[in-house]
């Protein structure tokens, strides 16, 4: 991969720096036997000037070394993880400023302590090979981290949401059929809209949308009409997001098959966060959020009925909350995840995760670990399961559960969707919005209080967890006895040397 004129700049710098220092060479005596000024050096040296070639020469002879090892883009192998670093693109593709970080700043740094940040840079590289970490990993991990830090909560995007709703003169009232969406997809923004099976392409028959660029014609809109109605609302508004938010660097299929930027990732929340915004408009969603809380005692179908009232997937229905609960209701602590489960395999997969306000239990990055068989977004999978076997017709299963931790007593109102993955056969998915339970939640949740909403013990995995006959326990507790181990060892030192 070719190096841009910046990166050029900035290694030329280091590699200077690198051979000065080895020299023993302060910046002055570099000076005064090139005649370069310390201004100059200095710049040079943080990546932000590259000299003219009699320049180079002449500090190629001070410190000993030809011309062509001087401008070459190799690094010794103290450096040279920084031109890998520099060559995966991850620098240029992120948008440091939505960090509060200035690139320059950046590249300063990358300069200014060269080895021991290369150790470290080393270190990183080598863990991505380990376990097999992409490009495209590290671009979702710094989205999952950015929606984090603002709470999943983008007024730009609400307002971008409802200026929509206005403009096209949409009732909020009533649920944004798939017809409406079609057309202001046909109409407004000139799209084709065709339904495809691809039964004629196997390896696609799990894609839920593909788009075909316009050029000249109009752009087709390709859905899998395995979709549901709620699924295809969302892909029709995503897709309006994608239109009306002109976010032109995008992948073109549902699920994603190529990334090739932090900008798509980007463009692809913000395309899905107007979708939901537009089919759950904030307003009326607060106002049914507070009824929702207001109740004295659960019901079970209030999650389902949501869902249905708003033409809108489980997927969000929660995330949506995910949006708004820390916003306007001061719920500071929570998590979302998604698990999908092939019915019985006793495998389960998290496929995504969020926690908004810090990095809490349930933890979802366990290697290969068993979850807790006993939080609402495991059982929920095996009931479904068990309600497709014995052919009841519920397709469909909402719930809450307090789930308390065996060890801490920590506890979190937990609230899970699970449903058949469509358009994929034999795959189960759900979703869990969890709520961390402190005094403002029990103020604001009365139905917390309800007897009839069961409460479980419940650990993060099994392999970390020392609950004693447990029925649902899935694998031996070894991180667990380790750990132990290792305390046990720490107090006998303590009380050895006391003696």
């Amino acid at each position: 991969m070719a190096l841009s004129k910046e990166y050029k700049r900035l290694i030329f710098g280091i590699k200077l720096k690198h051979y000065r220092t080895h020299h023993k060479l302060s910046l002055q005596k570099l000076s005064d036997s090139t005649g370069i000024s310390i201004s100059y050096l200095n710049e040079i040296e943080k990546g932000k000037k590259f000299p003219k070639r009699d320049k180079i020469e002449e500090l190629s002879a001070a410190l000993n070394i030809s011309y062509e090892d001087l401008i070459s883009e190799r690094l010794d192998n103290k450096l040279s993880p920084l031109v890998e670093l520099l060559q995966s693109g991850i620098l240029s593709e992120l948008p440091l400023d939505m960090f509060g970080l200035e690139p320059s700043k950046l590249l300063e740094l990358l300069s200014n302590a060269p080895s021991k940040l290369n150790a470290f840079i080393g270190t990183l590289f080598e863990i991505s090979r380990n376990y097999d970490l992409r490009v495209e990993t590290f671009y979702f991990s710094v989205m999952r981290s950015y929606q984090e830090i603002h709470n999943n909560y983008f007024e730009e995007l609400e307002l971008a949401a409802e200026g929509f709703l206005k403009k096209y003169k949409i009732d909020v009232t009533t649920p944004l059929s798939t017809r409406k969406l079609e057309n202001l997809l046909y109409q407004e923004f000139n799209y084709k809209i065709i339904y495809d099976s691809f039964e004629d392409q196997e390896s696609l028959s799990d894609m839920r949308s593909i788009l075909k660029p316009g050029g000249r014609s109009r752009p087709k809109l390709i859905l899998n009409s395995a979709l549901n109605s709620r699924q295809r609302a969302f892909n029709l508004a995503k897709e309006i997001g994608h239109a009306y938010l002109e976010l032109n660097e995008r992948t073109l299929t549902s699920p994603w098959v190529d990334v090739t930027s932090f900008e798509q990732v980007l463009n692809n929340f913000k395309a899905s966060y107007f979708a939901s915004s537009i089919l759950i408009n904030r307003k009326s969603f607060l106002i049914d959020l507070e009824s929702f809380f207001q109740k004295p005692k659960w019901e079970p179908n209030i999650l389902i009925d949501t869902m249905r009232n708003y033409n809108a997937t489980p997927e969000m229905v929660l995330q949506r909350m995910t949006n708004l609960l820390p916003q306007y209701f001061n719920f500071k602590e929570l998590f979302f995840f998604r698990f999908s489960n092939v019915p019985f395999s006793g495998i389960y997969r998290l496929s995504k995760e969020l926690h908004i306000a810090r990095e809490h239990t349930p933890r979802g990055t366990v290697l290969q670990e068993h979850f807790c068989r006993r939080w609402l977004f495991i059982s929920i999978l095996d009931q479904l399961a068990y309600n497709q076997k014995n052919d009841y017709e519920t397709t469909e299963l909402g719930g809450a559960q307090i789930d308390k931790y065996y060890d801490t007593g920590e506890e979190f109102l937990v609230l899970s969707l699970a449903s058949p993955l469509s358009p994929t056969p034999g795959v189960n998915s759900s979703l869990a919005l969890g709520i961390r339970i402190d005094e403002n939640v029990r103020t604001k949740i009365k139905f917390i209080t309800d007897d009839s909403l069961s409460t479980k013990l419940v650990n993060d995995t099994c392999e970390r967890c020392n609950a004693i006959n447990c029925k649902e326990r899935a694998a031996e507790p070894h991180v667990y006895k380790e750990l132990k181990k290792e305390t046990d060892r720490r107090k006998g030192l303590v009380n050895y040397f006391k003696k």
